[in-house]
């Protein structure tokens, strides 16, 4: 395993202080679940200094905002809002989608903010091939073996998809997130947290968290009258594997009109898959087992499936269309 430096500050400011110093050569350490197995792997991304954030105050809570709404600790364990009375109650949808990552155990570990911001699962940048994110110049992925863990939507430098379950969810609730900076608070939409690869601070990554920030809370705002939501997932095991694909849906319902939707996909391509054209389709009319079984045919026109992977848009669509029947049969 990679020799490494912990510093354990007790506060965010000396946290992005410590970051600031040791450049892209930090990393934050909460779960551990992602990193540790990146240091072990030796991956190039790996940082040699560890900045804890376990011990720091206020980042591992989940409370009422005063409005309705929720606020979520980036360093909460997932297993802890899994089973949150309040979570299962506003929002059952979030429940149900972080009740599905991982084992019951890595759950137990890892939290909120590392599940956002995890870098991928590819086999090849695991296994310590010299793909764009671990300092070469080929993506493996896009000319070998992409059955599982890369996109069908398309790519640039990397064809990963990305791993994460609690993103589609919270884009499909209209989450924000807040990051801690040098320079103050910054406020984004999940959707703008992770666009997909990108280079940040002369490093592919799926997320914009540049090398001194750190994400601190999650948002979540009030649920409004009539909204109904549901998650699944597909996965080739019932515990530890990542998403073949899966598919978030909310619905702002009047009676059965639908008032207005978001539907993201997940594990199809390197960002959480927000589906737009599903979403002006679904605006308008009236939620019934019919329209589940129309919607699919709206949905992923832009699909460009690698080799071996085409069969996972077929899986986003038959999510789509089974949330779209629970959502029915929930409100009949």
């Amino acid at each position: 395993m990679k020799n490494v430096s912990i510093y354990k500050p007790s506060t965010i400011e000396e946290a992005i202080q410590i970051l600031s110093t040791h450049g892209t050569e930090a990393g934050v350490y909460a779960g551990g679940t992602d990193l540790l197995i990146r240091l072990k792997n030796r991956i190039q991304q790996a940082p040699t200094y560890l900045v804890d954030i376990k011990k720091i105050n206020n980042l591992r809570y989940i409370k009422e905002d005063g409005q309705g709404g929720l606020q979520i600790g980036s360093a909460t364990k997932i297993a802890e809002i899994a089973e949150s009375e309040l979570v299962k109650k506003k929002y059952p949808m979030l429940a149900q989608a972080v009740s599905l990552i991982s084992s019951p155990e890595l759950r137990n570990a890892s939290t909120l903010g590392g599940d956002l911001l995890q870098q991928v699962w590819c086999q090849y940048l695991r296994g310590g091939y010299d793909c764009f994110r671990n300092g070469g110049h080929i993506c493996y992925g896009a000319i070998g073996d992409n059955s599982y863990y890369h996109s069908a939507m398309g790519g640039r430098l990397c064809y990963a998809v990305y791993p994460g379950d609690a993103a589609p969810a919270l884009i499909a609730l209209d989450a924000k997130v807040k990051l801690a900076t040098p320079a103050g608070i910054k406020e984004l939409t999940v959707e703008q947290l992770v666009p997909g690869d990108m280079t940040v601070d002369g490093r592919i990554q799926s997320h914009v968290v540049r090398f001194n920030e750190i994400l601190t809370e999650v948002t979540i705002p009030a649920p409004t009258p009539g909204f109904q939501a549901y998650f699944e997932k597909l996965r080739p095991r019932g515990v530890w594997d990542f998403a073949m694909a899966s598919t978030a849906v909310g619905l702002r319902l009047k009676g059965k009109t639908i008032d207005d939707a978001r539907v993201v996909f997940g594990g199809i391509a390197g960002k959480p898959w927000r589906e737009t054209a599903v979403e002006d389709f679904l605006r308008g009319k009236t939620l019934s087992v019919d329209l589940a079984e129309q919607a699919p045919a709206t949905a992923l026109a832009n699909a460009a499936p690698l080799k071996y992977n085409a069969t996972k848009i077929d899986m986003a669509k038959g999510l789509l269309r089974s949330t779209l029947e629970k959502i029915n049969s929930a409100v009949a």
